[in-house]
């Protein structure tokens, strides 16, 4: 097996992270275990999953709830569809959208922080980017692939 991942994704520590328990996530891109791993530094979590042949890191956020367990999200590496970007942000997790590539898929919302554009992705074993359009009446469902502005005709 490939070695262990090393250091901390959020903040430049390089060193061994705090081994923690195994928590389920609200998005699993695998239903492969997901243990929880804190940075001695910035003390943000992150989960590595275990794979046949490889363990994978991610970034993951907690949301506590009162008297109950917390929620946790993996912010998976998303590069914008829209510009290209690599500063993009979870925005909605398990989203609805209208038109989706799959029924099997499931949908979260990411947002470019640079061109402030949504993006769907959806994750089956692997992450895939779709351009993204919320309903202008129900502001709860997205569209995928939606087509991209006509320039005007020049004169």
């Amino acid at each position: 097996m490939n070695q262990k991942p090393e250091g901390c994704l959020w903040c430049e520590y390089r060193g061994p992270v705090l081994a923690g328990e195994i928590i389920t996530v609200v998005n699993p891109q695998v239903t492969l275990q997901h243990e929880l791993r804190r940075c001695p530094t910035c003390r943000e979590a992150m989960v590595d999953i275990r794979w046949p042949d490889r363990i994978v890191r991610r970034k993951v956020r907690e949301s506590p709830r009162r008297f109950r367990r917390s929620l946790w999200v993996v912010v998976y590496p998303v590069e914008c569809a829209w510009c290209g970007s690599h500063n993009t942000d979870a925005y909605e997790v398990n989203a609805t959208v209208s038109n989706p590539v799959s029924t099997r898929f499931k949908y979260d919302i990411y947002r470019c922080l640079d061109c402030q554009r949504p993006n769907a992705i959806s994750y089956l074993g692997e992450v895939y980017v779709h351009r993204a359009d919320q309903d202008k009446e129900f502001f709860s469902l997205w569209h995928l692939d939606p087509e991209l502005e006509q320039s005007e005709p020049s004169a």
